[in-house]
């Protein structure tokens, strides 16, 4: 059946499967066999024995007095919560905040069922949830923990998709045990803690939602048995190297395929830098280009890397000189979004009194909205998705996006690219366009106006 499947899109399009660059085709394929990628990413040892108290579901009736013991002791906490709870109780999610405590995301509805039959149910969750947690506390989530943990329900592409995302995923050391059977007392809570392992690093796992009385009452005792042993407390923070779980034999049956992949990914990467600190002192509503998207090594204004970019777009070619695109630090390039997508043979509008930049391109249309800071992204037979913050900057009048991600979203591929080679005249990217499939399909780009004004 797979076989067959293939067979009839290199018939039908020839190039399909040649369109994902081979590094990332290794990648997928990596992924499919249930291996994981290495992110990578640097994080800080603890100089002294460490632990994070970590708790889940809320917030609940009951979170007001686990933060009463908090305060009392002294010690501060990480909240993984859940969107609905927020949004029940958003005075508690602020005073977590307030208090100098961690809010993680732990989905919207933390039902299994939901979240872990597909990526993109789990991924929707999140961003509501993240949503729900700017709105009430201002501050957004960038630390995940999976319900259940990830052992037997995160695949190798749960992993590396929220990586990168720029999420960091959180299991733990220690499970208090306090979810694990009702009637549970607080004297088994705390002799399950007593239990370890005591590491260097400790993360213990309880949970604050409705039903863990017993919990609350542990806690003092929970808190002096890692005084008693020197630990110091701490909030999970990007810097802490997260516990996790091995893989497992995943519980439940998914699908992939390269191309589905490779438009997973595009999304991930519109917003993987935005966890990084924008420039300071810039004007409310202005989102410039982000460090990581940038050339290293330069001085303000100035452009490093080759004298001229050629974009290669099947028989189309876009030139850009030096000052017109930007290289980034990582690889890749930052390019103006009218010429990319004029050359492509689509259409870009600019409304200014939304101040948005919507981009058409056959059945594709991404909408760049600088007031709300986000990307709108339409593609045929899919539901509009909604990502915070994306690959976009807005200087003298002019949109620049990330060259590879842009493509992505518009449905083309890059096939191949010099990179950033410093003191080179010239450099050139390639790529594929696949507008003629999509204008095959019977689809209508909706109203983008009425939709940025909702």
């Amino acid at each position: 059946m797979a076989l067959g499947i293939i067979l009839l899109l290199l018939l039908l399009f020839p190039g399909t499967l040649r369109a994902m660059p081979e590094a990332e085709g290794n990648v997928y394929s990596t992924l499919k066999s249930g291996k994981r990628v290495d992110a990578g990413g640097e994080y800080k040892a603890a100089g002294q024995p460490t632990v994070y108290l970590t708790f889940d579901d809320g917030p609940s009736h009951l979170t007001p007095k686990f933060l009463d013991v908090l305060k009392e002791e002294g010690v501060p906490a990480t909240f993984f919560v859940l969107g609905e709870q927020v949004e029940a109780r958003p005075e508690v999610a602020k005073r977590i905040a307030e208090e100098g405590h961690v809010l993680g995301n732990h989905t919207y509805n933390h039902v299994y069922r939901d979240i872990y039959k597909d990526f993109s149910v789990f991924w929707e969750q999140l961003q509501h949830t993240e949503k729900a947690v700017q709105e009430a506390a201002g501050v957004r989530p960038r630390l995940v923990r999976a319900p259940g943990g990830t052992f037997g329900n995160f695949d190798a592409f749960y992993f590396y998709y929220l990586e990168q995302a720029g999420y960091q995923i959180h299991d733990w050391t220690i499970d208090s045990s306090d979810a694990r059977r009702k009637g549970i007392t607080a004297d088994e809570i705390y002799g399950t803690v007593a239990r370890g392992p005591f590491r260097q690093e400790a993360v213990v796992l309880m949970h604050d939602s409705a039903g863990h009385e017993e919990t609350l009452k542990a806690l003092p005792r929970i808190i002096r048995l890692f005084k008693d042993k020197g630990y110091v407390f701490a909030p999970l923070t990007p810097e802490v190297k997260p516990p996790q779980f091995s893989a497992g034999k995943p519980k439940w049956p998914r699908s992939s395929t390269p191309e589905g992949h490779a438009a997973r990914l595009a999304e991930m990467r519109q917003i993987s830098y935005t966890w990084r600190s924008d420039p300071a002192g810039e004007a409310p509503g202005v989102l410039h280009a982000p460090p990581s998207m940038l050339a290293s090594g330069t001085a303000e204004g100035e452009s490093r890397g080759p004298d001229q970019l050629d974009v290669v777009l099947d028989s189309r070619r876009l030139t850009l000189a030096k000052g017109e695109f930007e290289a980034a630090r990582g690889g890749g390039y930052n390019v103006p979004l009218r010429e990319l997508v004029e050359a492509m043979g689509g259409v870009v509008q600019w409304d200014d009194s939304l101040r948005t930049a919507t981009a058409r391109y056959a059945g594709h249309a991404v909408q760049y909205d600088f007031g709300r800071l986000e990307l709108r992204l339409y593609r045929p037979g899919e539901a509009t998705k909604v990502v915070p913050l994306p690959g976009m900057a807005l200087k003298d009048g002019r949109v620049t996006v990330p060259l590879q991600g842009t493509l992505e979203l518009l449905g083309s591929r890059i096939l191949s690219s010099g990179g950033v080679q410093p003191g080179a005249a010239i450099a050139e990217v390639s790529a594929r366009l696949y507008g003629n499939w999509w204008r095959l399909q019977p689809y209508q780009v909706p109203d983008l106006k009425e939709k940025a004004q909702v």
